[in-house]
């Protein structure tokens, strides 16, 4: 490759008494309110996907790609699998099988011949594949629809085209494929909720004529249906009833196997425990008002016939994974969503948690100090008898909490308070159960917007006047709340109202939040401070988002769009296909010298990477004046190592490698201080981090 900095070097002289050279790192993220002379070199006047790097500068974020348990786009690879005694052409989309191994793959372009003929049957050449399943044997049959096409000449070889060319035009073209395979869950309606428990990734969306919502969880085949089962509702409880235990109708002589018993009320002792049986197995029909029997001993009567779960829909769904037990058996996931009742699940069996309100469909939740707690309309905050989910009685602890506005969210906090956020306050309740609850008022003049609150370092939350934290103050022993937003004031006002969603990255220590034309806010932390916040335009709506881990405990992020799609979050190099387009908008800098005139000579970027990259960028001269002469314009390449790059306006350059390099390039303008806008659209980069800049310059009159 060609050394453009000794080359540049070489032929680019100026006067050392005149030349001066200024770095300054790229920090700060948007900032909105600041004067003009103030903003600190470095910050935005605008910014779109890139976020605010903790390590420093900006990074292009990560892209995104749909999800339903298949390969992932951005994990699909090509093979080449070389043939012989080839009869017949194989194309494009041709699903091949081994007839002896039974392993499958897919061409992703059409067979290619290197010698023979098909018409000769002795055809040699390689297939490219991709989503190929097994091993294929040497020596064996190559069958398209049942029909031997070719023999398998060698063991197929992963990503072993013979020239980069190639290799860049099968490895796209496996991502789209594995792409296209990857369906929406059926139905209509947005995404309602998504979330991961135990390993397993779970959403709901409405049916196809809005009439039930249905819960759906991602398989190797694709979103499969949950059936959530059958219960039958009892009162007048004597006995204990175990789990896996048949229990029969005295009547009705209908039969079923009961695979949870959650008691609402009562006990057993006083044969007057009320609550749920959850069945499997059922034969017959059970009657409401029958005598329930195991091994010919009534232990209830019931209340209700076999009832099917069935969700009403239409609702916004909340999740919490906790262990009100002590094994990893128990430990399970509530849900609720504002239009049904909060339910349990298992990863098998889903429990209905009745709580006896008249009106039982709580829309908010959280487990704090073995308790769980729900928010219902009017300000009413439930919470369960402790260590218990399924009690809801006054006598074993459970008990109501009234607050005086509508609840938007619950956030438990370090140590032994939660609090509860309102529309128009903020509370946080101490203590550890009903004998010893303490709702004190923190705000009567700030609340929350529903789905917006997250944990990071502190809790975060969208309320009227920005983003605002909500932190432990040891010193009083009480709580301290601050809004961070002040620098990107105009776009919160902007955003009022339309906030939907929110979401904790805590491997980039990272709160997100979205609004409901497509957009969002990246707030980046470095430590327990704000280091910048940067806007995003995904292309579309996160109506619903969770942040878990995966089998490995790498964080993962999936959100659920009204296209009727599950996407993976930071996953990818596009969205889900399409081009990312980012772009970071530079304050203009004065070079601590506003009135003076300065003749811009060079300008070197500082870069780091993991792919080619294409960027381009427009120096910028005394805040666009037009009287000022507009610098020229020219496209220059750059391949190999590096990351430090330097090019003039709307020039164009690719980066490769991670090993940081130098490379500057010539500036030709006037003026007293300086932006730049960078620009960035790509489909299969990978996100690139803009470090910093130096540029040199030559100080010239002052102006009068």
């Amino acid at each position: 490759m060609v050394n453009i900095y000794s080359e540049l070097i070489s032929r680019t002289s100026f006067p050392a008494s005149s030349m001066r050279a200024k770095y300054f790192p790229f920090v700060g993220g948007e900032i909105l309110t600041d004067p003009a002379l103030s903003q600190p070199p470095g910050s935005l006047l605008f910014g779109k996907n890139y976020e605010v790097y903790p390590e420093g500068g900006y990074r292009r974020i990560d892209g995104f790609e749909r999800y339903d348990g298949r390969t992932k786009p951005s994990e699909s690879i090509y093979w080449i699998l070389e043939f012989q005694t080839g009869t017949t052409a194989t194309v494009d989309t041709n699903v091949i099988t081994g007839a002896t191994s039974g392993a499958t793959a897919e061409l992703i372009v059409d067979g290619v011949v290197s010698s023979g003929s098909y018409a000769g049957s002795d055809a040699v050449g390689y297939m490219a594949v991709a989503l190929l399943t097994g091993t294929f044997q040497v020596g064996e049959n190559i069958q398209v629809s049942a029909s031997t096409v070719a023999v398998v000449k060698e063991l197929a070889n992963a990503l072993g085209a013979t020239t980069d060319a190639l290799d860049t035009t099968y490895s796209q073209a496996s991502i789209e494929r594995a792409r296209s395979k990857i369906t929406v869950i059926t139905g209509s309606g947005p995404i309602r909720g998504v979330w991961v428990y135990n390993g397993s990734t779970y959403a709901f969306r409405d049916n196809a004529g809005a009439t039930e919502c249905k819960m759906f969880k991602a398989t190797t085949s694709g979103w499969s249906a949950v059936d959530l089962g059958q219960y039958i509702k009892f009162n007048t409880g004597s006995a204990a009833v175990a789990e896996g235990a048949t229990i029969t109708g005295a009547t009705s002589s209908a039969t079923g196997v009961v695979r949870r018993v959650a008691i609402r009320t009562g006990t057993v002792g006083t044969s007057n425990a009320t609550g749920v049986f959850v069945l499997t197995g059922v034969t017959g029909t059970f009657q409401s008002a029958e005598n329930l029997q195991v091994s010919a001993s009534t232990v209830a009567v019931s209340t209700s016939a076999l009832i099917t779960v069935a969700l009403v829909p239409g609702g916004r769904y909340e999740f919490v994974n906790y262990n009100f037990g002590g094994s990893t058996a128990t430990n399970r996931v509530y849900w609720v969503d504002g239009f049904n009742t909060c339910f349990e699940y298992d990863g098998t069996y889903a429990v209905p948690l009745f709580t006896g309100m008249s009106v039982d469909t709580p829309k908010h939740l959280a487990a704090h100090k073995k308790h769980l707690f729900l928010a219902f309309t009017k300000g009413s905050l439930q919470h369960s008898s402790i260590g218990d989910p399924y009690g809801w009685s006054v006598v074993t602890g459970a008990s109501e909490i009234g607050t005086g506005d509508e609840i938007t969210g619950l956030q438990v906090q370090p140590g032994d308070a939660m609090a509860v956020f309102n529309r128009n306050r903020i509370y946080i309740l101490y203590g550890t159960s009903s004998a010893d609850w303490n709702l004190k008022t923190f705000s009567n003049d700030s609340g929350a917007g529903e789905y917006t609150i997250q944990n990071l370092t502190e809790t975060m939350f969208l309320d009227d006047r920005g983003i605002t934290t909500f932190s432990a103050v040891n010193a009083y022993g009480d709580f301290a709340m601050n809004s961070i937003s002040k620098k990107i004031r105009p776009i919160i006002s902007d955003k009022k109202g339309l906030s939907i969603a929110s979401v904790r990255v805590r491997s980039k220590g990272q709160y997100r939040i979205f609004f409901n034309d497509g957009t969002g806010i990246y707030a980046t932390f470095s430590g327990n401070k704000i280091a910048g916040f940067i806007r995003v335009d995904l292309g579309k709506v996160v109506y619903t988002i969770c942040s878990a881990e995966d089998t490995s405990g790498d964080e993962i992020l999936f959100f659920g769009s009204d296209d009727g799609y599950v996407y993976q979050m930071d996953k990818g190099t596009s969205f889900d296909g399409s081009t990312v387009e980012a772009m970071l908008r530079l304050s203009y800098y004065h070079f601590d010298t506003p009135t003076r005139d300065k003749r811009f000579r060079k300008i070197q970027f500082e870069m780091t990477g993991d792919s080619s990259i294409s960027l381009q960028f427009q120096p910028d001269y005394s805040y666009s004046d037009p009287d000022v002469p507009a610098a020229r314009s020219r496209t220059l390449s750059i391949e190999g190592s590096g990351g430090y790059w330097n090019i003039d306006n709307w020039d164009s350059f690719n980066w490769t490698g991670q090993i940081i390099s130098t490379s500057e390039e010539n500036l030709d303008g006037i003026g007293t201080n300086m932006g730049m806008l960078i620009l960035s659209e790509s489909i299969y980069e990978q996100p690139h981090i803009i470090q910093g800049v130096t540029v040199h310059y030559s100080p010239r009159r002052v102006r009068r």
